[in-house]
């Protein structure tokens, strides 16, 4: 099998959502546990949604809270950050993916190990972050972030390149209605099944 072409690389500038449970939306010191793109005690992984809504739908995801009920006894801050950043991969559609010698399904997989293995490649090659379809939420997307970052305030000039502009944009719930739109574990995302059946010839 040929070997894979380096990956190509692109700047984003761009302003991206989280929700966490600290008092700070980045770290420095490794992940306590495995994700998606990264294995624990690794390097700092930072995960980041495009739309303000990806993040609730992460944990409703991961904590498996399924009805409205269950879902608003979580309250937690969401974080706005200005991203601008050099050498991000954009696997942000299935097809991206694929083109570039990446399992597109790996990216939505309830099984990470695939992914893992992409960011250690991926770093290995001079990579500092990728974007690629959010597996909680069909239709949004995320941007992970490999190494550790610093939030500083949001109208600061950035001087080094782990600072990033970030405030705290609301605290609040869920969106309503919300649940209905999560893609849980074990479940289909309509995406890439679109994406499949276009590349079998289905549709």
């Amino acid at each position: 099998m040929a070997p894979r072409p380096a990956p190509t690389f692109t700047r984003v500038g761009l302003v991206a959502y989280r929700i966490t449970s600290y008092d700070v939306p980045l770290w420095v010191n490794p992940n306590r546990r495995s994700g998606r793109w990264h294995l624990r005690g690794e390097t700092p992984t930072q995960y980041l949604c495009l739309d303000a809504e990806a993040p609730f739908a992460e944990v409703l995801r991961h904590e498996d809270l399924r009805t409205e009920e269950a879902a608003s006894h979580y309250l937690s801050t969401v974080w706005q950050m200005r991203i601008v950043s050099e050498a991000i991969v954009d696997y942000r559609s299935f097809a991206l993916a694929d083109a570039a010698g990446f399992d597109a399904q790996a990216l939505v997989s309830d099984d990470h190990e695939r992914c893992q293995a992409e960011a250690s490649w991926l770093m290995s090659r001079g990579a500092r972050g990728v974007i690629a379809p959010c597996a909680a939420l069909p239709g949004s997307v995320d941007l992970t972030l490999f190494g550790p970052r610093v939030a500083v305030p949001w109208h600061a000039t950035i001087e080094l390149a782990s600072s990033v502009p970030a405030q705290k944009l609301t605290t609040g719930r869920p969106p309503k209605g919300l649940t209905a739109r999560v893609r849980y574990f074990g479940q289909s995302h309509p995406q890439l099944d679109a994406y499949l059946a276009q590349v079998r010839g289905d549709a």
